[in-house]
């Protein structure tokens, strides 16, 4: 499955629930509430919300890239970007996790923050890996399912038995992996799945932001729209059903050889 998504992590010690706040530290001060999604709806809104939820002592914002623009691919090593210092000003004492993917661009990174420091950043696209700091946990748990040949590391699937995998080749691995350190859970599993159906978001956009346009395609009508989502929906649970039915068969064949 093609991943596009981006989040920030960060762990709530304390209840904090004050998302003006929130959002005039990241510089989207100027946002006003538009309506209650679900995690599933803002993993990837393509609107250039901020989109607001909480799970397992944590605040999620899933940000259409504009957070993590800066934590990530535009960072200065593990130096803290000027959203990054603002957070780090409201959660001194907390871990904040940036992690973003994007399949299209066989790209993932993620950046790691620990009371007010930056100790982990890590960037991979079109399979050149770009890192600072050492890796978590999380990261070595990963790593050390891998390895090195001529100076590239690889790793192995039983259930795919043909080439090996780049480091690339394992960004759903790497950003869920790394992300399920605040989350408590891989988004790339069942337990996931669900959950990203059962978290409600609230989501933040700029009043004054002017449509997209698209000069080149036909609008849809409000029907058509409707229409489309659902059947885009239905696609996407039978994708679910589908990999893991063959993951599970696959693997109960490998049992019994």
């Amino acid at each position: 499955m093609g991943w596009k998504t981006s989040m920030v992590l960060i762990e709530n010690r304390y209840g904090f629930n004050d998302e003006t706040a929130l959002l005039k530290a990241i510089g989207k001060a100027n946002y006003e509430f538009d309506s209650e999604v679900t995690f599933e709806e803002c993993l990837y809104p393509g609107d250039e919300s901020i989109n607001i939820g909480y799970h397992n002592n944590s605040i999620i914002i899933c940000d259409d890239y504009q957070i993590t623009v800066h934590a990530l691919e535009n960072a200065d090593g593990l130096n803290l970007m000027p959203q990054e210092t603002a957070l780090v000003s409201l959660f001194p004492h907390s871990e904040i996790l940036s992690v973003a993917c994007h399949s299209v661009s066989d790209f993932h990174g993620y950046a790691l923050i620990r009371r007010g420091l930056k100790t982990r950043l890590k960037i991979v696209i079109d399979a050149e890996v770009i890192e600072h700091g050492e890796p978590f946990d999380e990261e070595q748990k990963i790593y050390a399912k891998s390895y090195t040949e001529d100076g590239i590391r690889y790793w192995k699937e039983e259930e795919f038995p043909g080439e090996p995998f780049t480091e690339d080749c394992y960004m759903e691995e790497f950003t869920f992996g790394v992300a399920k350190r605040l989350l408590g859970v891989d988004l790339n599993t069942v337990a996931g799945y669900e959950l990203t159906q059962n978290i409600t978001f609230r989501k933040y956009k700029d009043p004054n932001a002017k449509p997209k346009e698209y000069p080149n395609f036909k609008m849809r009508t409000l029907e058509e729209e409707e229409k489309y989502n659902k059947r885009t929906k239905w696609v996407k649970y039978l994708f679910y059903l589908i990999f893991f039915l063959v993951v599970a068969y696959v693997k109960s064949c490998l049992r019994k050889q």
